[in-house]
């Protein structure tokens, strides 16, 4: 008997990738239930190009969004065949459309599962136990399903234990700048002026995490830029960017927030709103950081206030200074 692995598909494609990619070898082919708002973002197109199949090449059932006498309709018209056993996965959709197609499919001989949004784990609603989900997306793959891809640094200007060392000689300085950075645009090679510029944080930052949560190569990067489907142009810029868990971290790495005619308060918000911009591409749950070694405690209790305030409300995880940059391990 075929197996089928229905997939409800939505805005966050993740947990449909994790779990078709978990289920490799285990079914014979993939149905895709769509809406004309899933099929006008590509996000069908973009899953299909991750898992390395042909657009358009699996088969689609197009539902209504939100009315469940016409999304059980749509299912009735269009899949009649109780020759297959079916393995329907829940997550993604409304919620109209998650009970229309459990109504449907459990007249035939089908297992259901459902993915708690940022787990690693499934739930086969035959049974009261919950399954690893062993699969872990590279971040190549990650961007993949929303369409994008990235350029990213591959040359380090300076190695692992030289900038692990300027880390704590600016940490034994109580984090006040060193002449290396003051004197930045002195230094006697483009490569150094940019280190000491600001590049030398962006990679003690991209060593230290992946050392702290023991990333392989293809999970993290490095100055990335982003680009859109056919596109020549890049839209934005990542400090650095990983995934840990099958979830993806952004950061903005910033030494210090001074700015010319700017107070560091106004700074700071201005780097949040730029986080919170470039993250709403990249799905419903994105954990962005702003790593600073500016001194926090230098601003007023108010203006330390109102910073958390605007961090909360762009949906940014932590602000994360020197202090917490000094602890064994960088906490996320």
């Amino acid at each position: 008997m075929p197996k089928v692995l229905v997939s409800i598909l939505s805005d966050h494609i993740i947990p449909n990738y994790l779990f078709i990619k978990e289920m490799a070898g285990l079914y014979d082919e993939l149905l895709f239930v769509s809406t004309e708002y899933v099929e006008s973002k590509g996000i069908g197109v973009h899953l299909e190009k991750t898992l390395k199949l042909e657009a358009g090449s699996v088969s689609r059932v197009l539902v209504d969004n939100d009315n469940y006498q016409k999304i059980f309709e749509s299912l009735c018209n269009l899949i009649h065949s109780s020759e297959n056993e079916y393995i329907v996965n829940l997550t993604g959709g409304t919620k109209a459309m998650s009970i229309a197609v459990f109504d449907y499919f459990r007249k035939f001989d089908s297992h259901f599962v459902y993915i708690p949004i940022g787990t690693n784990t499934y739930y086969d609603l035959a049974s009261k136990e919950s399954h690893n989900l062993k699969y872990r997306v590279e971040l190549n793959e990650y961007f993949s399903l929303y369409g994008l891809h990235f350029q990213k640094e591959e040359n380090f200007i300076c190695d692992k234990s030289t900038t692990l060392a300027f880390f704590n000689k600016l940490k034994k300085r109580n984090f006040y700048l060193s002449n290396e950075i003051y004197n930045s645009k002195s230094q006697d090679s483009p490569e150094l002026r940019r280190y000491y510029s600001g590049a030398w944080f962006e990679e003690y930052t991209y060593y230290r995490i992946k050392d702290d949560y023991s990333l392989p190569d293809g999970a993290i990067a490095m100055s990335l830029k982003i680009f859109r489907e056919d596109s020549a142009t890049n839209d934005n810029e990542i400090d650095v960017a990983f995934v840990f868990q099958n979830v993806l971290y952004t950061v903005e790495c910033k030494v210090s927030m001074y700015g010319y005619g700017k107070e560091p308060q106004k700074v700071i918000e201005d780097y949040m709103y730029k986080i919170a911009a470039v993250s709403k591409d990249f799905g419903l749950h994105v954990n962005s950081y702003l790593f600073t070694l500016h001194k926090m405690n230098k601003l007023s209790e108010q203006s330390l206030a109102n910073v958390y305030k605007r961090m909360r409300i762009l949906g940014i995880r932590d602000l994360i200074d020197g202090d917490k940059l000094s602890e064994n391990k960088i906490k996320l």
